[in-house]
């Protein structure tokens, strides 16, 4: 770091020896040439960054041919590329999910289709005012602004917005609509946000929050060996009291469960420009490794932009199933897994994205077998700290990861 953001040497820290294991992963991820946009695969639908002009532009085009269709058919199509899951493409080389070219049309010729057709117009020029004026709006905002049209948030205006992004040909930052900021960072990372510092070692035992404008994140430094992702803010609140990053120089990020998109790109864009390797601790179910999948290799849902999202390099730390009995959780601290969760685990079994990780299948299998399940504070049952003292700290030393 440079001296104005630059974490301190700490006496607590580490010797290099004891996380050897992790600077040989970052040292061959510096090696490692990240893929590009133009090596994707063909047949995916790509898109790019743009500025506010050209967003604002792209509407009016749409606004234009709308106009003009209804002037001379009556009947205008907004064609409008398909998220859904039989539109999702796993490229192997990439290890992403992507979207593919796959288009559906939102028509407005009678009284069932008119109201989408409608709301989506609205959301786009929700966009447009947005660009326009050069400021961004939550997409609690969005829904407010015309309640009568969406009726509902999650069914109505928020996949239209995700579908104005990718109907635009952008990612959903290049809108200006923002998700709400569940995100939280802790570590030794530096960056400027809107021109101002933020120390990420001065932040107390809470954090700092992750900017849902991660457009006015710049100037990443830090002298962390690796990032540490885990997916409950009670896990991070005990890695950020102790000060885990003090003796294992680390970045220590949360997205509270499943991450929302600020967190997703701050992760990437730690990862891809600090070239740092990045270790996750999730729950031990079927629904902290779709969390983990989320991470590192995109969602079906926002598989348009999934190369802005995604970090393929990530890895799996734990609570790994095999731990359960390997540090001696007591079995009043397992959970049973309902036929949902075994259900949902033998589906992710036969996902080609899994079925090219034989160590996640193992853990899977075994998940399903033992019937049995875990939150990482199942760990607190060994002892407070148990989880920084000695868990974090075995599995680091001993390059115990997936």
């Amino acid at each position: 770091m440079s001296s104005k953001g630059k974490t301190k040497k700490h006496p607590r820290e580490v010797s290099k020896d004891k996380i050897k294991h992790i600077i040989k992963v970052r040292d061959e991820l510096k090696k490692t040439t990240r893929t590009k946009i133009e090596d994707l695969p063909d047949g995916i639908y790509e898109i790019a960054d743009i500025d506010r002009e050209e967003g604002m532009r792209r509407i009016e085009e749409i606004f234009r041919k709308v106009f003009v269709e209804t002037i001379n058919t009556g009947q205008p199509i907004l064609k409008v590329p398909s998220r859904s899951a039989s539109n999702v493409i796993y490229d192997e080389v990439s290890d992403l999910l992507l979207l593919g070219q796959n288009f559906m049309e939102r028509k407005c010729d009678d009284i069932g289709t008119v109201k989408k057709f409608t709301a989506q117009l609205r959301v786009l020029q929700i966009i447009h005012e947005l660009l326009e004026m050069n400021v961004h709006g939550s997409k609690r905002e969005v829904f407010y602004t015309d309640v009568a049209l969406f009726e509902d948030q999650n069914r109505g205006s928020d996949p239209l917005i995700e579908d104005s992004a990718v109907t635009l040909g952008t990612y959903r930052k290049n809108i200006h609509v923002t998700a709400n900021d569940r995100g939280l960072v802790v570590g030794r990372v530096s960056y400027l946000d809107n021109g101002d510092l933020i120390d990420c070692t001065k932040q107390g035992s809470a954090g700092k929050n992750v900017n849902p404008m991660q457009d006015h994140i710049t100037d990443l430094e830090s002298d962390a060996e690796f990032i540490m992702v885990v997916e409950k803010q009670a896990a991070f609140l005990r890695l950020a009291e102790d000060k885990f990053y003090e003796k294992y120089p680390c970045v220590i990020l949360t997205g509270s469960g499943q991450p929302n998109v600020a967190t997703r790109i701050f992760l990437r864009k730690m990862s891809h420009d600090l070239q740092l390797p990045v270790m996750a601790v999730m729950d031990s179910d079927p629904y902290g490794l779709d969390i983990l999948r989320v991470y590192g290799l995109g969602s079906k849902a926002l598989s348009y932009e999934s190369y802005e999202l995604a970090t393929p390099d990530i890895k799996w730390l734990g609570v790994r199933p095999s731990d359960l009995d390997k540090y001696n959780l007591p079995m009043n601290t397992r959970l049973p897994m309902s036929k949902m969760d075994i259900s949902r685990a033998k589906i992710m079994m036969e996902e080609k994205f899994v079925k090219i990780r034989p160590q996640w299948i193992k853990e899977l299998k075994l998940m399903i077998e033992t019937k049995q399940k875990a939150e990482i504070q199942a760990l607190a049952s060994r002892g407070i700290k148990f989880f920084t003292e000695e868990y974090l700290p075995t599995k680091i030393e001993t390059g115990d990861w997936v």
